[in-house]
């Protein structure tokens, strides 16, 4: 059995989905902070350029469903997964998912967004394993801050590193795919890296490594 690893946002779906969710938040009747979406591409525009300060962003982004009871919570990631994720899941991604399946490969997503939408569209997707960044909740209710090694950059090494460990697996001879320059350390950690749909950054260091790359859209 061989590992077969998925970033998330813009790889397997059409679009990032955590800011998705910060636009269906601001549409919905959720309270959101003012200038909520300014800042929220403000954050987009520094993890595009490697800068991201995840901490901050995730307290951020996560602040309107701190008043939201888990119920509520859970009401509201369940139908922004049913009514947006399902529309921004690659129809290519799905067949290349399948593919892996039929080669007897397991299926690992790894993502640099909130395990709180990580999870369920892992589901969703109909993949059993998914890493994620962990987020703190307190009596139900989530606070924003961040708990363990967060699946960004660096992190998802140590993260999937940790979670082969654990089942006694290798990741190393795996296949990780990604659209982002922001996940080379792992692309670099495995036997297969694969650059999807490639942001430019990831698009130059591809060729000029003879990675494997391919389109999902």
């Amino acid at each position: 059995m061989s590992l077969a690893l998925f970033d998330l946002d813009n790889t397997l779906i059409k679009g990032d989905s955590a800011q998705a969710f910060s636009e269906y938040l601001a549409a919905s009747e959720v309270v959101t902070p003012d200038n909520f979406l300014t800042a929220n591409h403000a954050y987009m525009e520094d993890y595009e350029a490697g800068r991201l300060d995840l901490s901050a962003y995730m307290k951020y982004t996560l602040s309107p469903l701190a008043t939201l009871s888990p119920i509520e919570t859970n009401n509201v990631i369940d139908l922004f997964v049913k009514n947006v994720v399902e529309a921004m899941i690659l129809p290519k991604a799905r067949q290349l998912l399948e593919q892996h399946r039929k080669a007897g490969d397991e299926l690992v997503i790894i993502s640099a967004t909130g395990s709180h939408l990580v999870h369920p569209i892992a589901r969703r997707l109909g993949i059993e394993h998914a890493l994620a960044v962990d987020i703190e909740f307190v009596n139900g209710y989530i606070t924003g801050e961040i708990v363990g090694i967060p699946t960004f950059r660096k992190g998802k090494v140590e993260r999937i590193a940790q979670w082969a460990k654990q089942r006694r697996v290798s990741f190393a001879d795996a296949a990780f795919y990604s659209d982002s320059h922001n996940d080379l350390p792992l692309l670099e950690a495995v036997r297969r890296p694969v650059a999807v749909d490639p942001d430019p950054i990831l698009q130059n260091i591809a060729s000029d490594r003879g990675w494997e790359t391919i389109s999902l859209r």
